[in-house]
């Protein structure tokens, strides 16, 4: 398998020692585009249409009509219960039916059946509840509750058609994960982590086992769920990383892109299961940007957007596993947090809602990244 060759040794060193670091790259990789060089891009971004009102730490799911679903989230002084469904064919916004309960910091998750899990979040305190939601009838119906109340959890589908939900908030922060069995409704305690707690991500291996990653930004720890014995494993130490996002590579590596030691200093972090092992692949030119998202695009390349950085505007950035595994700066950025991206069927990016750093605001404007 292909790997990545960059060795990291500029930690909190920014920009310029970065860049003596990688004085022996090769020339296609030392010219990967800088962010002086953004005025020049033609725009990869275009607006699309707003939804009908402000949203952040809402959800965004893409259904297998192509529609995406997004539910609840935050607005002024107050939570929401309502959702509605974006269609990519005609630009459109159209209100659907509103869930049981205000929820924000919650999760959803496409079902094999083709329904959406809702679970947890925050309403009217930390929810255990969860529902349904039935694209073919727009309707929601209950489903069976949480044993531990959370919020700021994450969710992921196994190879079983179980949902893993792990980590979050309740009183403290949660080491706890409940498996959900969309044939009988119900959930059942799994394994806990040794160290991997509260604010997290969670990535699903090519073996079906599944990834958590701290994010504290002071703990530096991974761990792995067995799927087969509900079990979870320390995995080799991460970087103590703060505000980051994690995905999936075609190649079977998780990205893991953020801060590192809630310093400005940030980068990109290949973690190779078959190895249990991390590398250290690339400096980031937004050394500050924490609370975005990573999205895998069609090309294999994965789209770094959003996030808050302290300042003003910034950039977005793509990572390319087959341009020496590099991030490299594809146009101007928003620096918001609390937004979805989701790819939808065409292979553009649909980003929606969140809120900014520097003057308090909240959106419901929706852009498409398209490659």
């Amino acid at each position: 398998m292909t790997r990545a060759t960059t060795a990291k040794t500029w930690l909190g060193l920014g920009l310029l020692g970065a860049l003596a670091t990688m004085a022996g790259a090769t020339t296609a990789a030392a010219e990967a585009p800088r962010a002086e060089a953004r005025a020049a891009f033609t725009s990869p971004w275009s607006a699309a249409a707003s939804m009908s009102q402000v949203r952040a730490y809402h959800t965004a799911t893409r259904l297998p009509t192509g529609n995406v679903l997004v539910t609840g989230g935050s607005g002024w002084g107050s939570v929401t219960a309502s959702t509605e469904t974006y269609n990519p064919n005609t630009n459109t916004w159209a209100a659907t039916a509103t869930m049981s309960q205000t929820r924000s910091n919650h999760t959803a998750t496409l079902l094999s059946s083709g329904k959406v899990l809702v679970v947890g979040g925050q309403g009217a305190g930390t929810l255990a509840s969860a529902e349904l939601y039935n694209p073919s009838t727009n309707t929601w119906s209950a489903t069976g509750s949480l044993a531990t109340a959370r919020r700021n959890h994450k969710a992921v589908v196994l190879s079983t058609g179980k949902v893993l939900v792990f980590g979050g908030f309740g009183a403290t922060a949660l080491k706890s994960a409940e498996l959900y069995d969309p044939a009988t409704g119900t959930w059942t305690a799994t394994g806990s982590t040794s160290v991997v707690a509260g604010r997290t991500s969670l990535t699903r291996l090519p073996s079906g086992n599944v990834l958590a990653v701290n994010d504290d930004g002071v703990i530096g720890a991974a761990e792995v769920y067995n799927v087969s014995t509900g079990t979870w494993s320390t995995a080799a130490a991460a970087p103590a990383f703060l505000g980051h996002a994690a995905v999936l590579l075609n190649q079977g590596a998780v990205l893991v892109v953020g801060q590192e030691q809630g310093q400005y200093a940030s980068g990109a972090w290949l973690f190779w299961p078959e190895d249990n092992e991390w590398e250290y692949t690339s400096y980031a030119t937004e050394e500050r940007r924490m609370g975005h998202s990573l999205t895998l695009l069609p090309s294999g390349k994965v789209l770094v957007a959003r996030g808050t950085r302290n300042q003003i505007g910034g950039v977005t950035e793509v990572y390319d596993p087959q341009a020496f595994w590099q991030l490299y700066v594809v146009g101007n950025d928003q620096p918001t947090q609390g937004h979805t991206a989701t790819r939808l069927i065409n292979g553009k990016v649909l980003v929606v809602g969140g809120t900014s750093q520097e003057e308090p605001e909240l959106y419901s404007s929706a852009e498409l990244y398209t490659e």
